[in-house]
């Protein structure tokens, strides 16, 4: 098999997500991940997977090269393997939630960050927001509040604190979005944090054998989203998997979002409700809003269509005018299927 083939074989495993609208920077992101050998296996290996003896079968193998280049592909990211199980299932990385997009920013101490992938992620991941999200046209993600900003009648399941509460261990993790950003910008760093995206359950224990991740405590878990909050980052994702905490100009699903209007984040529950005697005008709350959903003229007033319900601009209002309450119109999240 040519490397030209091997390559191209695994674009058109990926090709299920249809990525054919973002398909040079995917077969870069792909040449940056896999060596040649590694694409010829994750090909075979598939999204289905298989045990180690059923992917010998498959595979033709011998069986401790095989556990090796699985484990080694493991450890970059390219390939999931059930943790803490005797018996384990490999199977080749899927595109995101967890997948290629993410992996490749987490790193590992055997695998370090490599200037070239993180090139090749910065690029994907840009195309990713403005050309393939757009696409998708229905939420793939919500949006939380945060917790400190919840009134007196949210439910534990609106609670991302309580959510990650019941779903240990827990972990932490380089953004996987922000890290390219400014390896790949030099100069042009954003502002906010790296070690913000915070692992629960199955994924802590897959981070922790991969050295994606290090292990925290739920109360330090809930210190780092109150901190991105007052940062000004805003929380979304699956609280049973992993909570990211996303910006504007780096972040793919809040970037297309915000940059190329895709419909992929769900909103929360919640809005904020502006006290226009208390309000002083003073903006704070308009400049920290990711989503512009806030106007101020004699008073500050939201437009309660853009908003995301996430409270970014709850911590700092110098009045404390700011309060949150439940949409005119209670919204349920819908699930659909990870990317």
């Amino acid at each position: 098999m040519t490397t030209r083939d091997a390559y191209q074989d695994l674009y058109d495993l990926y090709s299920i997500f249809n990525v054919h609208m973002i398909a040079n920077p995917m077969m870069e992101l792909l040449r940056a991940q896999f060596t040649l050998e590694e694409a010829e296996l994750a090909v075979k290996v598939d999204f289905s997977g298989g045990t180690l003896d059923e992917l010998q079968q498959k595979t033709g193998m011998e069986k401790n090269k095989l556990k090796k280049m699985l484990e080694t592909m493991a450890d970059k990211g390219t390939v999931w393997i059930d943790p803490g199980v005797e018996n384990p299932v490999y199977k080749t990385m899927g595109l995101a939630g967890p997948g290629l997009v993410e992996t490749g920013g987490w790193g590992n101490i055997k695998y370090p960050h490599s200037v070239p992938l993180m090139h090749a992620l910065h690029k994907f991941e840009k195309e990713f927001a403005t050309k393939w999200l757009p696409a998708v046209g229905v939420p793939v993600t919500r949006v939380w509040l945060t917790p400190a900003a919840l009134p007196d009648d949210a439910k534990p399941e609106e609670n991302v604190a309580e959510m990650m509460k019941r779903s240990g261990p827990w972990g932490v993790s380089t953004c996987s979005c922000r890290l390219p950003h400014w390896i790949a910008t030099p100069g042009d760093h954003c502002e906010f944090p790296l070690e913000v995206c915070l692992f629960t359950s199955e994924m802590t224990k897959w981070g922790l054998e991969r050295n994606m991740c290090r292990e925290i405590t739920y109360e330090r878990a809930v210190e780092i989203l109150q901190q991105c909050n007052e940062d000004g980052l805003v929380h979304t994702h699956d609280p049973n998997e992993f909570v990211c905490n996303c910006c504007n100009d780096c972040c793919v699903m809040l970037m297309g979002h915000c940059v190329s209007g895709a419909k992929v984040l769900q909103h929360s529950e919640f809005i904020p409700r502006i006290d226009d005697s208390e309000c002083s005008a003073c903006g704070v709350c308009a400049e920290r809003c990711p989503v512009d959903a806030i106007t101020v003229e004699a008073f500050a007033t939201v437009d309660i269509e853009k908003c995301l319900g996430c409270g970014v601009c709850f911590p700092t209002c110098p009045t404390e005018s700011i309060q949150f309450v439940r949409r005119p119109e209670e919204t349920t999240f819908k699930e659909h299927d990870h990317v």
